[in-house]
């Protein structure tokens, strides 16, 4: 796991060199010539993202903060399915939007994160319906499956007061491959399906992330390019743990998606999990199920969680579109 600079704004890995792109908003090209690491030495040595907690959550922090500002909504602590959750509403929606839930898995590696919610508020905000953010337990600590569980658990308490058809789940990273693992969760438990999901910069499986895992930066990433399944630091492994890699609720593209919900996947030319999101895609309209993809020029890991880009506002836009037609039309 190596670092790469960006110098004059252009990004340096190696031989390879980047120049910033005309093609996206003016706030964008700023964006992707900032230097992720200021300050930081070229050749330091990254450490383990579960040991970032403490370093990242002021980030988090700041960024819930920016979120409520731009989106104010109410937000309350509460406990579902035993799980330790955040409710997420806007008071002044109209009540028929109001009465549908979307569980939020937050992005984080599987490792950080808790406590997120820059992807809860703009989606409760944008479509009136109230959004349940579920801090799942993090690896190493808890691996696979402690995290679906805590998200079946959750989704387990609100069937008691909802019907799935009013239910979606959506989420980020590795809250986008938590979305795909507890569907097929719930399929394996016979429990009915959300009405749809989302499954942002994600894919359906995390081993076997893909081409473009091999070679694009990960700019959203720390200034780092991640780690490799071999890796005894990646977050990727330590959450899998002894898990069967073949398992389709481990690895959902290679199950069947004959019945799979409604979804949207979103991702970017610069995220290194974009063919993740590709194929999946492709896999989910291979067995003839609903699913749109978008993918955003030059946009790098999870280009959303900055709300000051345009680019954020039109994905913020598609997905908060893409769940009301299927909650609430």
């Amino acid at each position: 796991m190596g670092r790469y600079r960006v110098k004059d704004g252009v990004v340096e890995l190696g031989r390879v060199k980047i120049p910033v792109p005309v093609t996206v908003s003016p706030e964008a090209q700023e964006y992707l010539r900032a230097d992720p690491l200021p300050g930081v030495p070229e050749d330091a040595t990254p450490l383990p993202m579960w040991t970032m907690r403490k370093a990242t959550a002021p980030m988090f922090e700041q960024m819930n903060r920016q979120a409520l500002e731009l989106y104010p909504v109410e937000v309350e602590e509460t406990e579902i399915g035993g799980v330790r959750c955040h409710r997420v509403t806007r008071p002044d929606a109209p009540a028929a939007a109001r009465a549908k839930v979307m569980i939020n898995l937050h992005g984080g590696g599987f490792v950080l994160g808790s406590g997120s919610l820059v992807e809860a508020v703009p989606i409760a905000y944008e479509t009136g319906c109230q959004v349940i953010a579920v801090d799942y337990r993090l690896a190493p600590e808890h691996p696979y499956p402690a995290a679906v569980d805590d998200v079946i658990a959750v989704y387990r308490e609100l069937l008691e007061t909802h019907a799935a058809s009013e239910i979606a789940i959506y989420g980020t990273s590795a809250g986008g491959f938590l979305t795909a693992m507890a569907v097929m969760r719930l399929k394996r438990e016979s429990l009915p399906l959300p009405a749809c999901c989302g499954i942002f910069t994600a894919g359906g499986e995390i081993a076997e992330l893909g081409d473009t895992f091999n070679y694009l930066t990960l700019f959203g990433f720390y200034g780092h390019l991640p780690a490799k399944m071999d890796n005894p630091n990646c977050e990727r492994r330590v959450f899998l743990g002894d898990a069967d890699r073949d398992d389709p609720v481990v690895a959902p593209i290679k199950g069947d998606l004959s019945d799979f919900p409604p979804t949207l996947l979103v991702s970017g030319t610069r995220d290194a999990v974009l063919s993740s999101s590709a194929m999946f895609h492709r896999a989910l309209r291979r067995a003839g199920r609903e699913a749109e993809l978008y993918v955003f020029e030059a946009m790098p890991h999870a280009h959303w969680y900055n709300l000051q880009l345009p680019e954020t506002r039109e994905a913020i836009d598609i997905m908060a579109r893409f769940f009301e037609r299927h909650l609430l039309d």
